[in-house]
């Protein structure tokens, strides 16, 4: 969501409107500015222009996949709001954030008010939910292309793993538009290479490709398929190559394997992490994820037979399977090393497009872990500012007189998270510099199995366990949106249909998702990600390859994170209570949102209030957090019966007139109000 820098949803009212047609506009922006809430959070959607299509929520999912039936399910039904008396969902930015809050939504400090759920995965997500392990990774692709068969240097791995870091979160502070088409570029390539490694295994099928001494490349297919091969430690035929000692078929070696299978199919919940920034989620994001996840199934699928036919099973656990592909088909291209440097140029565009992704929707994440109220800085972290390249040409087109043709500034001029790409970077920098010590390839190991066993296991578990609970247990009551509308029927008494509506959570998701197929969806996922949950504390009782990182380094760190996490919940409940007790003072917490129809239809489609028909529900415009500590001397706001009104600005019944004069000589006089109409008084 893109925000806007004004006060926190200001009552001005008919007056006000009267008040800011007439002001000029730089004086109107002046007063904005005067008036705004210092501890509030305010972010708009961006514009219907710049709102995100089919295309680019198919490609984030292929960009980073290169349970989806769980993720539409929570993605299509939660969060749930009662708008105008009528309950229902409205998607937005957070993902994974919203639906394990929605379900697990005690413990918490006040309602819906820092949980500790919350907690326990915003502090993980910021830990482990980086771009470090591939931007490592891209650092390795990059040497190993510029200077095929030399060892990286870990220093150089590092300096370029922080320049792309730094790179991916610039792009996005000065152009989110720029981000998003270097995301679908970088996808459209990666899709690409999968397409060149299935191209070339049909010519190899087909007697069509020859290594540099022009004997056509082999078809293994059958020997590898053969049981005996492929159920047995690789050894090749004449005995020169054994690998009995790799650690096959072990609890240990299976759940290693699993983790790394997670980390690769990841991203089929990029989408959700940004919904709040599509024009018509409830049309394109099902569509967008099916058709990606199936896209991107599809090719994985493909290129892994491709590796059988090309690459036989005794060469595999020595070397990556798929460099061992490019140097058996392409080693005709002319040039010392020519077949390595394709395949690590082609690892290091797509590590580099992971990157992009990743940058993206993880900023917008971790604007809406900001919102929570337990870091610090929330409005720092969780607001929008115009860093864009569109300001930078307006300055230069108002000082300088400069007229760029092809670059107009209200078409590049959008309000980014910095805040959150500036929390997203520093994470990243910790990383990179923390497991300096360690090999990169052990480190790209270790950082990408954290995300894998922290990220998506452990809260894909309580993700599926959430289904099964919605589905059995029931969803809670859905409470009222606070907006403009309802402050001001709550005001003037007129609230009546906007109550807690509660709802079985057949009837939320209504006929668009089968019972029996959520169940099922939700059984599988949970078992999928519990299986390396509990393996991965398992000793190892054989050998792995080579490894300076030990096997329970990944669990106890994800561990030692989710303690990390409930500390701090505790630190911050401590906290509140001695600000209550000692300081007399209490937490406000606010949010004010404003929805619109995502699509609009007839002639007078710009008036909500028109009567015609809607399609695509409701999707939020623009939202006003708030978090404040007050005295209690300022008020008991929740004693107040239109607490939610003084908060937000709206006016309130005048206080009873008091006569100073009573008692006195004078007691006779009126004291009122001027009105319209009485004489100016100087």
């Amino acid at each position: 969501m893109a925000a806007r820098d004004a006060a926190a949803d200001p009552p001005y009212g008919e007056a006000g409107q009267d008040y800011a047609q007439a002001q000029p506009q730089s004086d109107l922006l002046d007063e904005l500015m005067r008036t705004t809430n210092q501890h509030a959070i305010v972010t708009d959607a961006p514009e219907e222009r710049f709102r995100l299509g089919f295309f680019t929520p198919f490609l984030l999912v292929i960009n980073q996949m290169i349970g989806t039936h769980v993720y539409i399910e929570y993605g299509l039904n939660v969060p749930r709001y009662v708008i105008e008396g009528l309950e229902q969902a409205v998607q937005r930015n957070g993902g994974d954030l919203h639906y394990l809050q929605f379900v697990y939504d005690w413990p918490h400090y006040k309602k819906d008010t820092v949980l500790l759920m919350g907690t326990l995965f915003g502090i993980s997500f910021i830990f482990v939910r980086n771009m470090a392990s591939t931007c490592i990774n891209f650092g390795v692709r990059v040497l190993q292309a510029a200077r095929p068969g030399d060892e990286p240097k870990n220093g150089e791995v590092r300096a370029i793993a922080i320049a792309a870091a730094a790179f991916a979160c610039m792009i996005h502070v000065v152009s989110r538009r720029y981000g998003i088409w270097l995301n679908n570029l970088l996808a459209v390539v990666k899709v690409g290479i999968l397409l060149v490694i299935i191209f070339t295994t049909l010519a190899v099928v087909g007697g069509g490709v020859h290594d540099k001494n022009g004997n056509r490349v082999p078809n293994v297919w059958m020997q590898n398929m053969d049981p005996k091969v492929a159920f047995k430690a690789p050894a090749s035929p004449d005995g020169d190559v054994n690998n009995a000692d790799l650690a096959q078929g072990t609890v240990t070696g299976y759940a290693a394997s699993f983790l790394s299978i997670i980390y690769a199919y990841s991203g089929f919940e990029q989408a959700n992490y940004v919904l709040g920034e599509m024009a018509t989620p409830r049309r394109t994001f099902p569509r967008a994820a099916i058709s990606g996840m199936a896209l991107t199934s599809v090719l994985y699928m493909l290129v892994n037979i491709s590796y059988m036919v090309v690459v036989p099973a005794y060469e595999q656990s020595n070397e990556e399977v798929a460099l061992l592909f490019f140097r058996k088909t392409f080693s005709w291209v002319p040039g010392d090393g020519s077949a390595d440097r394709i395949f690590n140029a082609f690892l290091a565009l797509s590590s580099f497009g992971n990157a992009i992704v990743m940058t993206y929707t993880a900023a917008r994440m971790k604007q809406e872990i900001a919102k929570q109220g337990f870091l610090p800085f929330p409005k720092f972290f969780g607001q929008n500012v115009d860093l864009s390249i569109g300001r930078f040409i307006a300055y230069l087109r108002a000082s300088r007189g400069w007229r760029l043709r092809y670059l107009s500034p209200e078409q590049h001029r959008e309000a980014t998270p910095v805040g959150a790409l500036l929390l997203h970077l520093l994470g990243c920098f910790v990383l990179v510099l923390a497991t300096f010590n360690i090999k990169p390839d052990d480190a790209y190991t270790l950082l990408s199995g954290l995300m894998a066993f922290l990220s998506t296991a452990v809260f894909g578990c309580l993700l599926a366990a959430g289904i099964l609970i919605l589905r059995f247990r029931g969803p809670p009551a859905t409470e009222p949106a606070k907006t403009k509308d309802y402050r001001n029927a709550l005001a003037a008494g007129n609230a009546a249909d906007e109550t807690p509506v509660n709802k079985t959570w057949i009837e939320m998701t209504g006929s668009g998702i089968y019972p029996w197929l959520s169940v099922l969806s939700a059984v599988v996922y949970f078992a999928g990600n519990a299986f390396p949950l509990i393996a991965s504390w398992i000793p190892a009782t054989a050998n792995f390859p080579s490894s300076t990182v030990a096997w329970w380094v990944v669990p106890t760190t994800s561990v030692m994170i989710l303690l990390f996490a409930t500390l701090w919940w505790l630190g911050f409940l401590a906290g509140a209570r001695h600000r209550e007790r000692h300081q007399q003072k209490r937490l406000i917490h606010e949010v004010w949102p404003e929805f619109e129809w995502a699509e609009r239809t007839g002639a007078d489609s710009a008036d909500d209030d028109d009567g015609l028909p809607r399609h695509g529900g409701k999707i939020l415009v623009h939202e006003t957090t708030l978090f404040t500590w007050e005295g209690r001397e300022m008020g008991d706001f929740d004693s107040h019966p239109r607490g939610d009104s003084v908060l937000a600005g709206e006016a309130i019944p005048p206080a009873p007139i008091v006569n100073e004069f009573a008692n006195t000589d004078f007691e006779g006089f009126e004291i009122r109000p001027l009105r319209q109409g009485d004489a100016n008084i100087r």
